[in-house]
């Protein structure tokens, strides 16, 4: 035997590398037809994180109950807010006497007869108020026309139980006509009461007459004034239900009960029947109590 080693062909070698290669090839062929490709690993995505804000609270106002519900009764509904008015303010009415100075007629004056219309302003009667008007102090006043009959005009005001009025009457014109000034009981000519006239004629000498009330009874009678200006001054003094009038400060007249718990000043004219003509004014209104 020879000791020598065999070397295999290399021809061998290369036929053997390409009949497995191709056995390979076929082998993988056969995989991918029945197995389908091979499936890689789903890459993974890098997810951000994200934050959820916890939602705020929300507070509601509890109401207040109204009123005390007893027990087993039903809750009551709370009453809405309510606004508070504002606070109103009444002005106190001018009193008698300064409210001519101001150019005004009281609401505490109340014409005569009642059925005349008035209205209201601040406290004062809306002027005219019939044919007076407040002005400088005056009440004035002009009456002129035909009446059919007697009639009384005029305004009524309080007066103190116990005081005294003074008031002048200042004379322009007075032809069939009179004027008028008095205390009554009530607002009303058929009341109680006492009332001196200036009766028609020369402004500047006049007689003045009392009259008690009602029934227009003459009492008394003065002289014959000469005035010039034509002023006519008459106080009323009032004690406990009697009236005692002064004319010109000097000329007394008898006392006349006026029983009222409210006496009553009045002023203002009476016409006739026939023409009438009165142009005057009443001023220096002064009402004084005890």
């Amino acid at each position: 035997m020879s000791t020598n080693k065999r070397s295999i062909d290399p021809a061998i070698i290369a036929a053997l590398i390409g009949v497995m290669g191709t056995v390979c090839v076929t082998a993988v062929t056969l995989y991918v037809n029945y197995f389908g490709p091979p499936r890689l690993p789903t890459p993974t995505a890098n997810v951000v994180p994200t934050w959820t804000i916890p939602p705020t609270a929300t507070i509601t106002d509890t109401p207040v109950p109204t009123t005390t519900v007893a027990v087993g009764e039903s809750s009551s509904t709370p009453a809405p807010d309510t606004l508070t008015p504002e606070p109103t303010f009444t002005l106190a009415p001018p009193g008698i006497g300064p409210d001519w100075s101001n150019g005004c007629i009281s609401v505490l004056w109340k014409p005569y007869p009642p059925d005349i219309p008035t209205t209201e302003n601040n406290g004062c009667l809306a002027e005219p108020v019939h044919i007076f008007f407040a002005a400088d102090g005056r009440l004035t006043f002009l009456v002129t026309g035909r009446f059919n009959d007697t009639q009384v005009y005029g305004l009524f005001a309080p007066v103190p139980l116990n005081g005294t009025v003074s008031i002048n009457t200042f004379l322009r014109t007075l032809s069939e006509g009179e004027i008028w000034m008095g205390i009554f009981a009530e607002p009303d000519i058929d009341s109680q009461g006492t009332v001196i006239v200036i009766p028609p004629g020369n402004v500047k000498q006049r007689v003045l007459v009392q009259k008690s009330m009602p029934g227009q009874l003459e009492v008394q009678t003065t002289a014959s004034f000469a005035k010039d200006p034509p002023l006519y001054d008459v106080v009323f003094e009032l004690n406990n239900g009697a009236v005692t009038t002064k004319i010109l400060r000097d000329t007394v007249f008898t006392a006349v009960p006026v029983q009222s718990s409210q006496p009553w000043l009045f002023v203002g004219y009476q016409v006739k029947k026939g023409n009438n003509r009165i142009d005057a004014e009443f001023l220096n209104l002064l009402v004084q109590g005890q």
